[in-house]
C-alpha cells in the first residue's frame, strides 16, 4: 500500500512536471514565421536578439515582438464635402496643394521594406515597440509630410497629364532619401483658359552634385535612419476641391476643341492631299489613254503599210508569174514549130499568129494598112481582121489544094 503510494505521488509529480514544462516550452521556443522580423527581449539583460529565419527559436522566457518583413500601407481613406474631400479613417489620403493654388487629395499605397539586420531592428523595437506604432508614428507622417513638399513641384493640371508619372518619382525619392531643398520662384505664365498671363510661385529643386539623386535635401530621410526602404508609389487616383476640378473640366474642353479642330484641320489637309493626288492620277490616266491611243493608231498605220507592201508583193509576183507563163508558151511554141508541123497545123498556126498580130493591131487602134470596104449582105464592113482572115484562109486552101 505504502509503495503504490509512493508511485502514486511520484506520477503526479511527473505529470506536473511535463505539464509545466509543456506551458513553459511556449515561453522557451518561439516557433518563427519567415515571412516576418522578430525581436526578442532577453528577461535578465534585457538585451534584444533578432530572428529573420523562420523556424524554431530559443526565446527563453523572453518578450518577443513582430515586423512584417515587407507591408503594403494605403493611404486611400477619403470623404467628400461641400468645398471638396478630406482624409479619414485609419489610412487617411494624403494632402497637397499645387503651385496654381489647385488643392487635392492622393490616393495610393507604396510598399515599406523593413531591414534584417539587428542594430537597426533592434532600434526599431527600442523606439516605437510594435510594427503598428512603426506605421504611425514614422512611416504615415513621413509620406503626409513629402506628399505635400511635392505639390509646389507641378500645376495641378500637371498632376491630371503624363506628368504624374514626375509626381510618383518625387513622392518614391524623398521617401528614401529626404524631402527636396527648393527655391520658390516667381514665374509668368500663359492661362490656357482664360488666355492671359498670370504670375505663379513654383518650387525649383536644388541641385547638389553631392547629395542623394544630385539634389540637395532638407533633411536625412527617417526611413534612411531605421534601414527601412521604399517600393515604388502607386498613385491610384487625385480627388480635387470643387474649384480645381472646375478648372481641370474646363481645361479638359479646352484641350478636347484644340485637338478637334487639329483634327479637323489635318482632315482636311489629308483631303486636299488626297484631292491633288487623284488629280494627278486622273492626268496621268489620261495621259497614259492618250499614248496608248497613239500606240493604236501607230501599230494599226504599219499593219495597213504592211498589207499594201504584201498585196503590192502579190501583184508584182501575179504579173512575173503571168509573163513566166507566157515566155513559157512562147517558147513551147517556137520549139514546136522548130520539130516541125504537119501542114495542117501549120496553117492552124499561122492562122492563129496572124490573128492574134491582128488582134494586137486593132487593139492600137493605128491604121497600118487601108481599109477595104466590103459590103456584105447585112451590110457590115470588114476590117484588116477579116482581110488577114481571108488571106490565111487562102493561102490554106492553096496548100491543101497542092
Amino acid at each position: 500500500m505504502e509503495m503504490m503510494s509512493k508511485k502514486s505521488i511520484l506520477g503526479i509529480v511527473v505529470g506536473v512536471i511535463a505539464v509545466v514544462l509543456f506551458g513553459a516550452s511556449f515561453y522557451i521556443f518561439e516557433d518563427a514565421d519567415k515571412s516576418k522580423n522578430y525581436v526578442c527581449q532577453m528577461p535578465i539583460t534585457g538585451n534584444y536578439k533578432v530572428w529573420t529565419d523562420g523556424g524554431l527559436q530559443m526565446q527563453m522566457f523572453g518578450s518577443v515582438q513582430s515586423y512584417s518583413k515587407t507591408s503594403q500601407v494605403e493611404f486611400s481613406g477619403v470623404e467628400k464635402n461641400q468645398t471638396g474631400y478630406v482624409g479619414v479613417g485609419r489610412t487617411p489620403a494624403a494632402a497637397t496643394t499645387f503651385n496654381d493654388k489647385g488643392r487635392g487629395m492622393i490616393v495610393g499605397s507604396f510598399r515599406v521594406v523593413l531591414p534584417t539586420d539587428e542594430q537597426n531592428m533592434s532600434k526599431i523595437q527600442r523606439d516605437f515597440g510594435s510594427e503598428d506604432a512603426l506605421i504611425d508614428n514614422l512611416v504615415r507622417p513621413t509620406l503626409y509630410k513629402v506628399v505635400t513638399a511635392c505639390g509646389p513641384l507641378m500645376s495641378s493640371l500637371e498632376s491630371v497629364s503624363d506628368t504624374r508619372t514626375d509626381l510618383i518619382a518625387y513622392i518614391t525619392d524623398q521617401l528614401n532619401n529626404g524631402v527636396y531643398k527648393t527655391k520658390a520662384v516667381k514665374t509668368e505664365v500663359l492661362n490656357d483658359l482664360t488666355g492671359e498671363m498670370e504670375t505663379r510661385s513654383q518650387s525649383i529643386i536644388l541641385e547638389d552634385p553631392n547629395a542623394p539623386g544630385g539634389y540637395a535635401r532638407q533633411e536625412i530621410s527617417p526611413f534612411s535612419q531605421y534601414g527601412i526602404t521604399c517600393g515604388l508609389v502607386s498613385i491610384l487616383d487625385i480627388k480635387y476641391d470643387a474649384a480645381t476640378q472646375d478648372q481641370i473640366d474646363a481645361q479638359k474642353q479646352a484641350n478636347l476643341a484644340v485637338i478637334t479642330s487639329k483634327t479637323k484641320s489635318i482632315e482636311a489637309m489629308q483631303r486636299t492631299l488626297q484631292i491633288t493626288e487623284e488629280g494627278k492620277a486622273a492626268a496621268e490616266k489620261a495621259k497614259w489613254e492618250q499614248e496608248r491611243e497613239k500606240a493604236v493608231a501607230v501599230t494599226k498605220a504599219e499593219q495597213e503599210r504592211e498589207v499594201a507592201r504584201l498585196a503590192a508583193e502579190k501583184a508584182k509576183f501575179e504579173k512575173e508569174k503571168v509573163i513566166a507563163e507566157g515566155q513559157a508558151q512562147a517558147e513551147a511554141n517556137r520549139l514546136k514549130v522548130a520539130a516541125g508541123l504537119t501542114p495542117q497545123e501549120r496553117a492552124e498556126w499561122d492562122y492563129k499568129t496572124a490573128v492574134g498580130i491582128a488582134q494586137a493591131l486593132a487593139d492600137t487602134k493605128v491604121s497600118w494598112v487601108p481599109e477595104i470596104m466590103i459590103n456584105g449582105k447585112d451590110g457590115a464592113s470588114n476590117t484588116a481582121m477579116d482581110a488577114v482572115g481571108l488571106n490565111m484562109l487562102m493561102d490554106v486552101v492553096k496548100k491543101q489544094t497542092k
